[in-house]
């Protein structure tokens, strides 16, 4: 596979790794052996692969389309197990906001991809926080420190200090909200979780000190 080609060349070049959109049991193994080598690896997990499986092809719905594909319902429980293992180190959305015409159209010629900003927290919530496999404090290290680690940005999990500029999230963990895509701060509306209930939901984004975003909107 390509993925196990990658993972020998960085353990023959020294060199480091990083595998996008894991989504199979298959891979979840490969990064088991890799990492028991010792070889520099790190991997990512979307939402949807995460929650999703190959069921709702059944219907041909364009907003399912996505690559990697969605896979079965054991590869979706193995990528949970390893991201709450830590064989999967972070998750990361794969946003991919598209025109209506582009996915309201035949399965085949849809163009793969689907939202996953706005509603990642509350899929991480459900999948791995509801039944045990991630603590609150887990969610912090594979949605935020963790992907800063990888990219090699600075001061991360270094606690807020009094006058600094802050860089938060601010999420009510007991709020449910019902998943509408024509209320998504999105231009587009290609969401997979249209009509779900959702637990969790963030309330504000701040950056340098700045509030980005409240409620689900941008401030004026």
């Amino acid at each position: 596979s390509i993925v196990a080609r990658d993972v020998l060349l960085a353990r023959d070049a020294g060199a480091r790794l990083h595998i996008c959109h894991a989504s199979t049991a298959g891979t979840v193994e490969l990064l088991k052996w890799a990492k028991a080598q010792g070889i520099s690896v790190t991997a990512e997990v979307t939402p949807h692969h995460l929650m999703l499986d190959d069921s709702r092809l059944a219907d041909y719905d364009g907003r399912d389309r996505v690559n990697p594909p969605l896979r079965e319902a054991a590869d979706a429980a193995a990528l949970r197990q390893a991201l709450a293992d830590g064989v999967i180190d972070c998750v990361a959305t794969d946003h991919a906001p598209h025109a209506e015409h582009e996915k309201a159209c035949e399965f085949a010629v849809a163009r793969p991809g689907m939202l996953g900003l706005e509603t990642a927290l509350s899929v991480v919530v459900a999948t791995m926080v509801a039944p045990g496999l991630l603590s609150w404090r887990d969610v912090a290290r594979v949605m935020s420190e963790r992907p800063a680690q990888i990219v090699c940005l600075p001061d991360q999990g270094r606690p807020l200090e009094v006058g600094e500029p802050a860089n938060l999230t601010v999420v009510d963990p007991e709020a449910s909200w019902v998943v509408a895509g024509d209320q998504l701060a999105s231009r587009s509306a290609n969401t997979p979780y249209e009509a779900m209930t959702l637990p969790g939901a963030v309330t504000a984004t701040l950056l340098r000190g700045r509030v980005t975003a409240r409620d689900g909107r941008i401030p004026a």
